[in-house]
């Protein structure tokens, strides 16, 4: 059966439906938490059935096809729909408009189709064959998988009951001895994050941004740890498996082209590879659907900001073995610094090829072309810190707008393959060719001068050319013995990085930051400071065992071995015509084997305790010691335990985690050869988050996370041992709720809220303008209101709505500050048809 309306019934367990008195002590419980929407009882949502079928209500549902039709109407009476796609395949609706009660209104949509909807004692309406004239139709009976959601496929709601990214496999999320955050499509939508996906997650535990507006990369701080920094070696960021991009500044992701985004927090190694140890990011691709969908998206706000977004998508053939989806986006706009730009073209086609239900092969291909500046931040003194010139307004622009540039051109290819050979064995194989070209023309800020008003500035030009082709190979095995079930999943990844810099040097006159006057020339030097050559293998062979007994206990385990091996080659110089060439021979040659284990018990009421531990690895490239050996990868290892709680019969989950994670082999200063670097340093990492979303009410979603982030650099030799890394907030509390009204009340209208605080956020304590340790605290409020009527949905949508002004983060020696996003709005029309 497939289930065109959210939430899903628990899987049946022979256990009587929690009643009122418990499901409001697990709204208590929550509420103690610190989440104050869960504060509304559960039981709110459990309304006399026969009285929702019989209430009367005035539809306006246009023509479409049979599924569309009766997934948009059983959304708006406010009742699920279970029905098998067959019934409806190849057949149209003229859509309803008018006044019916449930009942009545099915008849209507289904007259001529030779169906019914019939009504079980729980509300649930599934879609039945008519019978003979004559015939008795007995009450329907609604059998429910234990996974009726795709991982990959559109979903209505807030709620992802299974993900990916924490096993590879169709798993669901309570099953993970791991915390795993999943953001639908709707919660994109209803937020209006557009421009970056830092603005997507910001309503998600244990991560945040680290440098304010930034639109040149996607870097975040996980758990404690930067991930994504010009500092470390990886971005934490996946799509569809495979890494999105081989290194920091290739290419940003563009949240329009997602269907979902998964955030596994924590290591991730036994399953990635190279990889942080606060986690990663899945972004899974929007992909082909098999029944039509079409839409139109049209956005203009402040900012000058101006996108237009097309999502087509749908069956190819009658019998549904061709299907495609086409989204393309452009958008034109300003950022809230002057002179930088955020325009963006993008453009991904994906193509399914399904002959029978055991095999498909799905082709996907994008384009992209991001315009935009880098955001060198603002000096200390003038922005978090008090300077006798004032405060530095957040649309100062540092560099030069006649030569500041910054563009990226990416282009992938690649397939998704699967076949099942039986009801045991399972083949999977996903690969991508990725080419992307940079272009950063930046007037760079070097630090303040002594009146504490003019920023000293070099020219930076450079030039990167980057390719990866990687390929995931997996075989899965579904098989039983007694009381054991057990999902066993082998795999081999490889990929092969090249990647060029050419990074060049110049002159520029000092800019007075207090009244500045633009126009001064770049000056390139001769000759290019650094010619970089890089080829990197990576090569991982990786096992994990997923065993259930008995259906109550849950173990799963895994171990992978990961060959890692670089070649850096090129020439250093000072810039200069007759400068020698200093020549760079640096091999890394790397081993490395990680693992995770973990226990999961399923109690019938929902809740899932769990504990686990893994471990991560990330190689050290591009440095050497006093002695020119490459350095050891750094190393991670957590101890987690937490619960999952997801209650029957409704779109809601709740998980709570403490970990303990340590990070060992981090470089530091080699006190007895300056400017080398030793592998002594550490950084430890304990916190404690807490998550909620989904619906309290048939009216009322919301989302609400907790975060408590103690991180502490436990040995280093750079001063700042007994400090935390910079950018990491002490405590985040972040609520956001969406209210339907009732179609006797305001009919298709909603309204949303939100408000994120921060606290107690690391400051950067070293270089020649060090910060106080912890940097002021804010809080950020949110709000969306829209108006759905038909095909036409019109929303506004307004961060920061409050305008408040604060600084998100302080990073570097030079010590520049960020400004958070100011209040923006966006005004969007969207047409579905």
């Amino acid at each position: 059966m497939a289930r065109l309306r959210t939430p899903r019934p628990y899987p049946p367990t022979g256990r009587p439906t929690p009643n009122l008195a418990r499901l409001t002590s697990h709204a208590a419980l929550i509420a103690g938490l610190g989440l104050a929407f869960a504060a509304v009882p559960f039981g709110a949502r459990a309304q006399n059935v026969n009285e929702t079928a019989e209430r009367v209500r005035h539809y306006d549902i246009p023509a479409g096809s049979l599924s569309q039709v009766l997934s948009q109407y059983a959304s708006e009476a406010g009742v699920e729909l279970a029905a098998a796609a067959s019934l409806m395949q190849g057949k149209n609706s003229a859509g309803l408009s008018g006044n019916y009660s449930v009942a009545a209104g099915f008849t209507a949509l289904l007259v001529g189709h030779g169906l019914v909807a019939t009504r079980d004692p729980s509300g649930v309406y599934t879609l039945q064959p008519a019978p003979p004239p004559g015939a008795t139709m007995l009450p329907a009976v609604t059998v429910v998988a234990d996974s009726e959601e795709s991982p990959t496929a559109p979903l209505r709601g807030y709620v992802a009951y299974t993900n990916l990214t924490g096993s590879k496999t169709d798993t669901p999320t309570r099953e993970i001895p791991q915390a795993v955050s999943v953001i639908t499509r709707d919660q994109i939508d209803d937020q209006g994050a557009a421009p970056a996906l830092q603005d997507a997650l910001r309503y998600t535990p244990g991560l945040i941004g680290t440098r304010g507006v930034n639109l040149t990369d996607d870097s975040f701080n996980m758990r404690g740890f930067a991930a994504g920094l010009a500092t470390t070696s990886n971005t934490p960021v996946f799509r569809d498996g495979l890494r999105q991009s081989p290194a920091m500044y290739a290419s940003t992701v563009e949240p329009y082209g997602a269907e979902r985004i998964e955030v596994l927090r924590g290591p991730a190694s036994v399953l990635f590879g190279q990889v942080a140890p606060g986690g990663l990011i899945n972004v899974t691709s929007k992909r082909p659907t098999p029944e039509p969908l079409r839409e139109v998206d049209l956005q203009w706000g402040t900012r000058d900001h101006k996108q237009l977004g097309l999502d087509l998508g749908g069956p190819i053939d009658e019998e549904g073995v061709w299907s495609y989806r086409l989204t393309a986006m452009a958008r034109d706009a300003d950022t809230q610094t002057d002179y930088i730009p955020n325009d963006r073209q993008y453009l991904a086609a994906a193509l399914k090829w399904q002959p029978a239900a055991h095999t498909s092969l799905t082709l996907l291909a994008s384009y992209q072309r991001t315009s935009t500046m880098y955001n060198w931040g603002l000096p200390v003194s003038g922005s978090l810190l008090d300077n006798p010139n004032g405060r530095l307004p957040r649309n100062r622009f540092t560099g030069e707008p006649g030569f500041d540039d910054y563009v990226t051109k990416t282009r992938t290819l690649g397939y998704q393959f699967e076949h099942h050979f039986n009801h045991t064995w399972t083949f999977r194989q996903n690969a991508r060719y990725y080419k992307s070209d940079m272009k950063w023309d930046s007037a760079y800020g070097a630090g303040m001068l002594a009146d504490r008003r003019t920023l000293s500035r070099f020219g930076f030009i450079r030039a990167d050319e980057y390719e990866s082709y990687a390929v995931d190979t997996q075989l899965q095995a579904n098989w039983q013995h007694g009381i054991f079930e057990h999902t066993t999943l082998a795999g081999i990844d490889y990929s092969y990085t090249p990647w060029v810099r050419n990074e060049k040097r110049g002159t520029v006159a000092p800019l007075d930051l207090y009244n500045p006057v633009y126009g001064s020339p770049v000056i390139p030097n001769a000759r290019s400071s650094r010619i970089l050559d890089t080829r990197a293998h990576q090569l991982g062979f990786y096992l994990q065992e997923q065993v259930k007994i008995d259906k109550r206990w849950v173990l799963m385990a895994g171990l992978r071995h990961d060959r890692s091996r670089s070649d850096i080659g090129g020439v250093l110089t000072n810039g200069s015509a007759n400068s020698p060439e200093s020549p760079v021979s640096i091999k890394s040659d790397r081993n490395a084997t990680t693992g995770r284990a973990g226990l999961v018990y399923l109690f019938d009421n929902g809740w899932s305790p769990y504990t686990s531990v893994a471990t991560s690895f990330e190689p050290e490239s591009g440095a050497l010691d006093y002695n020119n050996n490459p350095f050891k990868p750094t190393k991670g290892v957590q101890f987690e335990a937490g619960a999952k709680y997801e209650p029957r019969n409704r779109a809601f989950s709740f998980n709570a985690a403490v970990y303990d994670l340590r990070r060992d082999n981090v470089l530091t200063t080699d006190p007895e050869h300056p400017g080398y670097s030793v592998q002594t340093g550490r950084i430890r990492s304990r916190g404690l988050e807490l998550e909620a979303r989904g619906d309290i009410t048939r009216r009322l979603q919301i989302i609400g996370a907790y975060t408590y982030t103690h991180a502490k650099i436990e040995r280093s030799n750079n001063g700042d041992e007994g400090t935390s890394p910079p950018g990491v907030p002490r405590h985040a509390l972040a609520l956001w709720g969406v209210y339907r009204f009732g179609e006797d009340v305001l009919p298709g209208v909603k309204v949303g809220v939100g408000a994120r605080y921060i606290a107690g956020t690391s400051g950067y304590v070293q270089g020649n303008t060090p910060t106080p340790a912890r940097l002021p605290s804010y809080v950020v409020a949110d709000a969306m209101a829209s108006y759905t009527r038909g095909p036409w949905t019109m929303s506004l949508h307004v961060n920061n709505f409050f305008d408040r002004d604060y600084i998100q983060s302080c990073y570097y020696a030079t010590t520049t500050c960020f400004y958070g996003e100011g209040r923006s709005a966006i005004a969007r029309a969207t047409y579905r048809w």
